[in-house]
């Protein structure tokens, strides 16, 4: 022990005798190390850490699936729910919520407000293993149709909408129009799949007690600690069989499919968050191969220093350990100011985290993170520090200790290690930037793809009609007749219209319905699956979506009950592809449409993006708004100008006619669009900065080497100029030996980035994995900043005075 903390303080003053190097050292470590933190904490936090739920491990998530649409998991009904909770041996429990957030109007507090909600089955939050911080959850009398109207709380509704009232529990609240008593509040962060802000009976829901056509349910259960996921998948599926014989025309080609809950929160961002994680590592082997020979350079000072020491008696093993010592000494500090930098990196992850990264667990550096790091730091120090300690410690002892052996031992083998250093960062650095480069073309790509509408000056917002002023379909038509009236008023507005679910409107998922199409016959249950929207006349006109064929459905229609619809081209060119689909007809009406009622196809319209751009149109039928009022109504407005200038204006046309309506998701288009990309961007700007960086650190190593050569050869070089070489001798001679360097890491890379950025292949968009544009785009750029990086010596070389050289040591 005695003889390690020797080392230790010898270490330190060692690195302490020379500041420049010791920081420079310790800030390059502190970039790598501290990048890999920050991106750990994330990993930790989002794919590590096990889900704040009793046993997450045996939670699983039962979703139907559809053999006539690819075996696609979907929701399930609330029927099939109670048949499966019946059912089951190998799930000791099952429960449900509903797959999407409800909206309501909350009443109560300073204002009335619209907030997001779940339905859920009396034994959720007990079967999760999660208690309400205050008060109680759901009773099995009161999840029923007709029970006792309760709700139970958010921890941060709570705290915002009643100021953190400790009295909270027993007290009532107006929800929808219809008074609730509030039972409980849940602890602070919980969410189960979705974020919403309350909770009510599941059996409440008069829309999924319809029918078993109804599959509005994401279904929950815990594997019985007797069973297999493999054994209780058998019997789920089994299940389904019986149900599919039971009920034919809802559940025939319907399967089950059991999912893990944590590989369902994890699945959308596992591999971009993995692609990251190997990224930063990447970047900090460049961080490594940088100090290493940082490391080297300074150890060719140090061998008259190690070959003294060795001559007293000192052993091989004994001068490894002490320039080992050293060498995780400042990896250790680099580490420590590596974690500040994490912290501030963790905040900066945040901010521009989209939300598609599930917040289940806390992004922080906690036991795991410091771990990781330590480990890091350890390794690190470890890996750039071993090879030179190698090096420096087999020497030559006879010609180091004589005169003039300062210049003499062991540069060649040195020179070899630094050069193949080197061509290990730039092989490094042109796979990140070969990543980055497929990032930002799949990036460009996906933004020239045309939506199917126009984003510009388009403002929207939503409106909940909840209360019992708007319980008759004639009352929200009448309210949205009058609210366009006012809104078309403004002198900044050109047209107004509504719809039930905007393009890229992430809060509302995207509605189906069965479909039958008339002479198109179709055995009981092989109804094929169609999206539909309901949308006022000026909708097509306000947003931009083309009319292609025949006309748009118009009020008239809906009260002379013609039974006019609109389709889009993508069903047009799936069910008509050679014929005109003008006046055919169609049914969506329930599990079985093919008794009707049939509507007739007056038009087809563009394709719109709905689900994302980079998700090809399907099939879409458009119903006119006044065939069925909605009480959610998404108001859509363009304008001359800016659309935020209306914002105020917007929101006193509708407080004009009903001050007590709430009004939520007020946003642009373009917001939307621009939310839409936030995972991609997420993914592209991270990636981006470490490949930028990893470009800055190989130029950096590539100039040290160079700058180091020229200094180790300036006699050689003197003795050139002064034999005639001109100075463009000397910087071809410099600049070959890097580009030498250079070429080799470039052939390498291209070799290794043909391999590698195939696991890439999910986040790129319209454009390969392989795309030989790019790898020579960017083997171009890293030879050209390998070449700036060369020359800079390569001039001050021209500069040497033959006479000083000549007397050079």
């Amino acid at each position: 022990m005695q003889t390690y903390l020797q080392d230790l303080r010898y270490g330190a003053r060692t690195l302490l005798k020379k500041p420049g190097f010791t920081v420079v050292a310790v800030l390059t470590l502190a970039l790598g190390i501290g990048a890999n933190t920050a991106i750990f904490s994330v990993i930790n936090a989002v794919l590590l850490r096990p889900l704040p739920f009793k046993e997450p491990e045996r939670l699983l998530l039962l979703w139907g699936t559809n053999a006539r649409d690819g075996d696609q998991q979907q929701p399930a009904s609330l029927f099939d729910f109670r048949d499966f909770k019946k059912e089951t041996r190998s799930l000791s429990d099952l429960g449900a919520s509903s797959a999407v957030l409800w909206s309501f109007v909350l009443s109560g507090g300073s204002e009335p407000e619209q907030v997001q909600g779940q339905y859920v089955s009396a034994n959720l939050f007990p079967m999760l293993g999660v208690r309400p911080a205050m008060g109680r959850g759901f009773s099995e009398e009161e999840d029923v149709t007709g029970g006792a109207p309760v709700v139970v709380l958010s921890h941060g509704l709570w705290q915002r909408y009643y100021g953190a009232d400790a009295d909270i529990v027993g007290k009532t609240l107006t929800l929808g129009g219809n008074t609730a008593e509030i039972i409980g509040v849940m602890p602070a962060g919980f969410q189960f799949l979705e974020n919403a802000a309350l909770w009510v009976p599941l059996g409440q829901n008069t829309v999924a007690t319809r029918g078993r056509a109804i599959r509005l349910l994401t279904v929950v259960g815990r594997l019985d600690r007797e069973n297999t996921v493999e054994q209780a998948q058998a019997e789920m599926a089994t299940i389904a069989q019986q149900l599919a014989q039971e009920y034919p025309d809802t559940n025939l080609d319907i399967g089950a499919r059991l999912v893990p809950l944590h590989e369902q929160v994890t699945g959308k961002v596992r591999p971009a968050l993995l692609i990251l994680l190997g990224a930063v590592g990447l970047v900090l082997l460049i961080t490594c191969a940088n100090v290493a020979n940082l490391m080297l350079a300074r150890a060719s000072a140090r061998r008259r220093e190690v070959a003294i020491r060795a001559a007293l008696g000192a052993g091989r093993a004994r001068l490894i350990r002490q320039l080992l010592t050293e060498s995780v000494g400042l990896s250790v500090v680099g580490g420590a100011v590596g974690l500040v930098l994490a912290t501030w990196g963790i905040d900066a992850l945040m901010a521009m985290g989209p939300s598609q990264v599930p917040r289940y667990n806390p992004v922080a550096i906690d036991a795991s993170v410091l771990g990781f790091t330590f480990a890091v730091t350890v390794l690190t120090g470890i890996v750039f520090g071993l090879v030179p300690a190698l090096q420096v410690s087999n020497l030559d002892l006879h010609s180091l200790l004589k005169e003039g052996g300062r210049t003499v031992g062991g540069d060649s083998s040195q020179r070899r290690v630094r050069a193949l250093l080197v061509v290990g960062e730039m092989t490094v650095a042109l796979v990140l930037l070969v990543g980055s480069g497929l990032l930002i073309r799949s990036f460009v790509r996906l933004l020239e793809v045309n939506p199917g509408y126009s984003t510009n000056n388009v403002l929207t917002m939503m409106v909940l009609l909840q209360s019992s002023g708007y319980a008759q379909p004639q009352q929200r038509l009448a309210f949205a007749e009058q609210l366009e009236e006012r809104l078309k008023e403004l002198p900044d507005v050109t047209s107004v219209a509504f719809v039930t679910r905007l393009p890229l409107f992430t809060t509302l998922n995207n509605a189906t319905s069965f479909l039958a199409i008339e002479g198109h016959p179709l055995s009981a249950g092989q109804h094929p699956q169609v999206d539909f929207r309901r949308a006022s006349t000026g909708y097509f006109q306000t947003l931009g979506i083309p009319l292609l064929k025949g006309r748009l459905i118009t009020p008239e229609d809906v009260t002379n009950n013609t039974g006019a619809v609109l389709i889009n081209d993508a069903m047009a060119q799936r069910y008509w592809p050679d014929e005109e689909p003008l006046g055919r007809r169609l049914s969506t009406s329930g599990p079985n449409p093919e008794q009707g009622p049939w509507q007739t196809v007056v038009g087809v319209v563009g394709n719109v993006r709905h689900l994302g751009l980079d998700v090809e149109p399907r099939p879409e039928v458009y119903y006119h708004m006044n065939s069925s009022p909605f009480i959610s109504p998404i108001i859509v407005i363009r304008t001359k100008g800016d659309p935020t200038n209306v914002i105020g204006s917007a929101r006193a046309a509708v407080r004009s006619i009903d001050p007590g309506l709430p009004i939520s998701n007020v946003n642009t288009m373009e917001q939307l669009l621009t939310a839409s990309l936030t995972l991609r961007r997420f993914s592209l700007v991270l990636f981006s900065v470490f490949a930028a960086l990893a470009l800055v650190l190989a130029a950096i190593g590539i100039y040290g080497v160079i700058s180091y050569s020229v200094t180790e050869r300036k006699q050689e070089i003197g003795i050139r100029l002064a034999l005639g070489a001109q100075p463009a001798d000397v910087v071809r001679l410099v600049v070959g030996e890097g580009m030498k360097m250079a070429g080799a890491g470039v052939a390498l890379g291209l070799i290794a980035s043909l391999a590698l950025t195939r696991l890439m292949t999910g986040l790129l968009f319209g454009i390969s994995a392989t795309d030989p544009l790019t790898f020579a785009m960017i083997a171009l750029l890293l030879v050209f900043v390998a070449l700036l990086a060369c020359y800079i010596p390569a001039r001050r070389a021209t500069t040497v005075d033959p006479m000083i050289a000549l007397r050079y040591e």
